[in-house]
């Protein structure tokens, strides 16, 4: 990669960027690090919300829920969906449907990035693929499930651009 290529750049998304998509950024980054030291030159990871305010700190619990993975959220900010954004994105990746229809809505010229996370390079059987379950204001069982969900993930999907040479 030479010195003024684009880093491939995923904004990973969901409604309001406080929970899942901040989450998953702060975690994408981590696994990044450990996994693929070398990609730092080579992707960018960023978060959005589709009906995000901007500057809110990501929800508590899973402040603790990241602290307890190995990584902090503390300066995590909220970010809502710009065309800027947009357009510096290879991959939008969402948590529902509803987010990437929306999204879609918004921004048809960017439709053939914009993926639910399981969609993405998914190469199973398509009745697989489901939305990622929102667990903010619910008990430990569904916190529990979404980390086991994004943790799997993201380790498929970082294969998967591994094989492809995007890392």
């Amino acid at each position: 990669m030479g010195l003024f290529d684009k880093k491939f750049t995923i904004v990973v998304a969901c409604k309001a960027n406080i929970t899942r998509s901040a989450y998953l950024h702060g975690y994408m980054e981590r696994y990044l690090k450990e996994h693929y030291p070398y990609s730092r030159k080579k992707v960018k990871i960023l978060s959005a919300g589709v009906r995000a305010r901007r500057g809110s700190s990501a929800h508590s619990v899973v402040k603790h829920v990241a602290r307890v993975h190995g990584f902090s959220l503390t300066g995590h900010g909220s970010d809502p969906f710009s065309k800027a954004l947009v357009n510096k994105a290879d991959v939008i990746l969402v948590m529902e449907q509803w987010q990437k229809d929306e999204l879609i809505e918004r921004y048809p010229k960017a439709a053939d990035k914009i993926f639910r996370m399981m969609e993405y390079m998914w190469s199973g059987d398509p009745d697989d693929i489901r939305d990622i379950p929102d667990p903010t204001g619910q008990n430990t069982a569904d916190y529990e499930e979404f980390i086991e969900i994004a943790h799997s993930e993201v380790e498929r999907i970082f294969r998967e651009l591994g094989r492809e040479g995007v890392i």
